[in-house]
């Protein structure tokens, strides 16, 4: 199961709704599984859910405190980065386990039918890979039990009842939203602020709008649905009317939001022309940007609290395409 990629549905046209990435032998196999160049998002939204939520305040509508990176304690971070990268590893090859009749029709390319990685032990490493992540998250990092419980069961869910209902977009959403959750409980944290909810929500819209966008491939006009538009352009409007409310916001933060809001915010209009434009693959280009455009949300998150991680977040958009062209994003 992936955490923020559109799940596949019948490809129309012979084109799939990603880029394909080649496979680079059995070590090539294992991380086309786990489905590791949409990793750099997993990591923004840890870095961002963590610190939104350790500069806000019981009052949503309180203006989130300035902080350094430093308040992200190092003996939480990289276990928090740890744990989340392979419980999302594992949860990405179980949906490959469970899928295997789908892919076998469809996508025989995939790793399972293609005959180069057996169901069996696909099973095994995507067990332990999970296994190992919660418990890093729980012991080690401290994120709160009930957050990782129940990210577990929604990966869990998704992977077994995608294919069959439709409403499984929901899932792929709050499976992000539980991420960021347990990402915001990690280390000293012993509660999760409304605003730091309002966010994850705000990124859980904007996952399920991928979604919906990459069905739009099934639409004979070749149009996204418009609910999709609503929720890919759901963060920049959000800032907008953050900054709306907070007007006495220091110019900083004022300009640098309202860089980064505009640059995810070009980000989505520019996957929807290509779209629309009808061309042969345009849908894989325009949700492969769309996901590396995740880490750009949480860039615009960390604008409002630590905007010396700004630029690090920024970075790991260019790092998801450039893996995007090794390994599948979906």
């Amino acid at each position: 199961m992936d955490f923020g990629s559109s799940p596949e549905s019948r490809p129309l046209r012979g084109e799939p709704f990603v880029r394909k990435a080649p496979h680079n032998g059995w070590i090539g196999q294992i991380l086309t599984l786990g489905r590791v160049s949409n990793l750099p998002t997993v990591w923004s939204n840890c870095v961002a859910a963590w610190a939104i939520n350790l500069c806000s305040h019981e009052w949503a509508r309180a203006i989130p405190d300035w902080k350094s990176p430093e308040a992200l304690h190092p003996g939480f971070l990289w276990p928090l980065l740890l744990g989340a990268s392979l419980l999302y590893v594992g949860g990405c090859a179980l949906n490959d386990f469970c899928d295997h009749k789908f892919d076998a029709r469809y996508n025989p390319h995939r790793p399972i039918p293609s005959g180069e990685i057996s169901r069996t032990m696909v099973l095994g490493l995507a067990t332990l890979a999970m296994v190992a992540g919660a418990w890093i998250l729980l012991r080690i990092a401290e994120c709160d039990l009930l957050w990782v419980g129940l990210l577990v069961a929604c990966v869990l869910v998704y992977d077994l009842v995608h294919k069959h209902w439709q409403g499984g977009v929901v899932l792929m959403g709050g499976c992000r939203l539980l991420l960021w959750a347990c990402a915001a409980t990690c280390g000293d944290a012993t509660a999760i602020h409304p605003l730091t909810w309002v966010w994850g929500l705000t990124l859980g819209c904007y996952v399920v709008g991928i979604s919906l966008f990459a069905r739009g491939e099934a639409n004979p006009a070749g149009d996204p649905p418009r609910v999709a538009i609503f929720f890919l352009f759901g963060p920049p409007l959000f800032a907008l009317a953050a900054l709306i409310h907070w007007n006495n916001l220091d110019p900083i933060r004022v300009f640098l939001a309202n860089l980064v809001g505009l640059l995810i915010a070009w980000i989505a209009f520019s996957s929807i022309l290509r779209v629309r434009k009808g061309e042969a693959g345009g849908v894989g280009v325009a949700v492969s940007n769309l996901l590396a455009g995740i880490c750009v949300t949480d860039a615009l998150v960390v604008c409002f609290c630590m905007p010396m991680l700004i630029a690090p977040l920024l970075c790991l958009n260019p790092l998801a395409l450039w893996m995007q062209k090794r390994f599948a994003a979906t």
